[in-house]
Formats: C-alpha cells, structure tokens, sequence
C-alpha cells in the first residue's frame, strides 16, 4: 500500500509473520485454556478498577485499568481476519468481544448500584468527558488504532503499546455505560456507548489498513475472499452510520461553547462595580451553571436573566450558585 507499506515492512528482522500475529490475537491457537483464562480474569480486573475510578474521580485507577485491559485483542482478531478472509476467527473474536462488552458493562452496572455517596453523574468530570462523543474522538481512536496496529506489526516495536493504545479508547468507556445504566442515566449511557462503538470502528479500520499495508493478506492467500469483503463492509457501514450522532454531538459542543462564553460575558458584567465575582461557568448535563461569589445579597437576578437569555436560548436550563450553594434557576 504505497508509502505506508515502505514505513511497516523495513524488513524481515522488524516484520512479525502471520502465525506470530495469529498466535497473539486467537485464543483457540495454542494454549488456548492458558489464554482463555487470561483474558477472562484481566478483563474482569480492569473492569472493576475502571468502575472504581470513574465512580471515585481517581484518574490513577482509570489509567491502572487501562493497563490490565485485554479488550484490543478480539478487536485486533476482527480486523486481522477481515484481511486474511478467515471466517472462523472472525466470528470467534467478534463472539469474545461481544461477551467482553456484555461482562465490562454489567460490572460497571453492579458496581454503580452498590456504591454510595458518590458525586452526581452529570457533574462527574470522568462521565462527563465521555458521554458526548464528537467527530475529534473519532479521529483520536484513528490514530489509537494505527499505533496500536503499528506495534502489532512490528517486532521492534513494544506490545504494551497496543494494550495501553487500544484500552484508553475502550475500557474507562464501558465503565461509564455501566455505571449510568445503573443510575438510571439511559441519555448518558446511549452518548458513552456511541463513543465506544466509534471507537472501536475507527480502530477497525485503522487496522485493516496497517495490516493489508503488512502484507498479511499476501501471506494468507486471503483464506475466503466473501468473508473478508462482508466484514470490510461492515466496518465501514458502521463508520458511516456513527458519523451522524458523532456530527451532532460536534455541533451541540461548538454551541455549548458560545453559550457558555455569552453566560460568562452576562455574568461579568453581572457583577461589575460590586464585590462580587465570578468563580465558575461550566456545563452539567445539558444544563450551564454560572457560580457566584461575594458577600451580602447577590446583585438582583432579573438583570442576569435577562442579560443572559438574549444569546442563550430558552430550552438551555441555566442555574446560578450564589454563595455556598444557594441556586437560583432562570
């Protein structure tokens, strides 16, 4: 494939052949109890630290299981096997990623709902952040899924990386899925899965790409040429459906963020000639919360709603925080 074929094969001594490729991404090829059993018990470790952290705030448990996660090798299996043509491993990884989704979530659910005084779900920066995917996390996964491929490929090149590369995209991800279905937020679980489903596509694709440009599909003889061409289309139907949800949600950030710029704007001059100021504009849900600090009486509140309604519309719910908590909806 051109130049991207000259960067992956240097030469024999860097180029990992299809049987070693094989051997790390099928579980049924070689100690298969041995690998079974590995990828069960890492998964449900990490599943369960990501839970934690998400549900904690503690971004050093969500980095701790995105390193135990195994979640990158049915989805390396998938895009290997739409190169090779193998029918049988394509529907063996895409069976054991689906299971691994299936037991990630339900985790993430029963952690959710036997954990208490927690902070909210729209305001907790670890669900926030993925609950409204945008075509950038789309383009970010894209390069997660060549360099994870990249180091699959190579013999030069670490496979920690593939593990890291594909678990920050995926398993903090499905941690948020469960833990919303848990608390009763469908909205929120439906935006997180949608990210991971992106996700997961575009590291499809990118490992297609990197692993035709290997030239396994050379070395395999393409097994079953139908098989390979139905799993390459459906990947790519797959992208093409998600880039609509993945649009909107580009276009509802690009609006978040002129709305919230006007509620700064309106709440500055707010406040302007008191001893007022303002401490925070930042977005919960679907909902802009202005907070406001200062001492005595608040300065009147009609002449914020006012200020502010004349470049945010009405459907957008905004509350402001006066002092230690007192809210006052607009």
């Amino acid at each position: 494939m051109g130049w991207l074929g000259w960067v992956i094969n240097t030469g024999p001594e860097q180029h990992k052949l299809l049987d070693a490729m094989e051997d790390d991404l099928y579980l049924d090829r070689g100690g298969r109890r041995a690998k079974l059993t590995k990828f069960w018990v890492q998964l449900a470790l990490a599943s369960v630290v990501a839970a934690g952290g998400v549900i904690g705030d503690s971004t050093p448990a969500v980095i701790g299981a995105m390193i135990i996660a195994p979640l990158g090798t049915p989805i390396y299996g998938l895009a290997l096997g739409a190169v090779i043509g193998d029918r049988h491993e394509i529907r063996r990884s895409l069976l054991l990623l689906v299971g691994g989704i299936a037991a990630n979530i339900l985790i993430g659910v029963l952690i959710g709902l036997v954990t208490f005084n927690r902070m909210p779900l729209d305001v907790n920066p670890q669900i926030v952040g993925r609950t409204a995917p945008t075509l950038l996390e789309l383009s970010v996964a894209v390069a997660t899924g060549l360099a994870g491929s990249f180091a699959l490929s190579r013999k030069d090149v670490s496979d920690i990386l593939a593990g890291v590369a594909i678990a920050i995209s995926l398993v903090p991800v499905l941690a948020v899925v469960g833990i919303t279905l848990g608390g009763g937020r469908a909205d929120l679980a439906f935006g997180a899965f949608t990210l991971f489903l992106a996700n997961a596509a575009a590291i499809l694709v990118a490992g297609t790409v990197v692993f035709t440009a290997a030239g396994y599909k050379r070395e395999a003889h393409q097994r079953d040429a139908r098989a390979g061409r139905r799993a390459t289309i459906a990947i790519v139907i797959l992208v093409v459906v998600l880039l609509v949800p993945l649009a909107g949600g580009s276009a509802r950030t690009f609006l978040y963020e002129r709305w919230m710029d006007a509620a700064q704007a309106a709440a500055e001059e707010w406040v302007a000639g008191t001893e007022w100021h303002v401490d925070a504009v930042t977005l919960a849900g679907d909902e802009i919360v202005v907070t406001v600090i200062g001492p005595g009486a608040a300065p009147g509140i009609d002449a914020l709603r006012d200020e502010i309604r004349r470049d945010v519309p009405d459907s957008v719910p905004v509350r402001v925080i006066e002092e230690a908590g007192r809210a006052t909806p607009l």
